[in-house]
């Protein structure tokens, strides 16, 4: 039901886009189809934030409230983890 009540409507503009004389309401038209056709890929390029020129580390750890781990805390950590694993072991899970 749908798809006819929508074939009957293209059919309609159709009609009225042929009795266009003008080239320069043409051209108009042929403008607001072309963003109809891409809506979407404008909403994405005004979600896309244009990247910085230059970017240090320091403005990275900045942006990004980097804290490192000590060595102390990161081996304390580890061995909570009560890994029964060999290393050669876990290093073969990533393959």
């Amino acid at each position: 039901m749908m798809t006819k009540n929508i074939d009957v409507r293209k059919y309609k503009l159709i009609q009225e886009i042929i009795k266009i004389e003008n080239e320069d309401d043409l051209v108009e038209l042929e403008g607001q189809i072309e963003l109809l056709q891409h809506k979407g890929a404008i909403k994405l390029m005004k979600a896309i934030r244009p990247l910085q020129k230059d970017v240090s580390l320091e403005d990275l750890i900045k942006e990004q409230h980097y804290h490192p781990v000590g060595k102390e805390e990161f081996f304390r950590k580890t061995s909570e983890l009560e890994l029964e694993e060999s290393l050669e072991e876990l290093l073969s899970m990533l393959d």
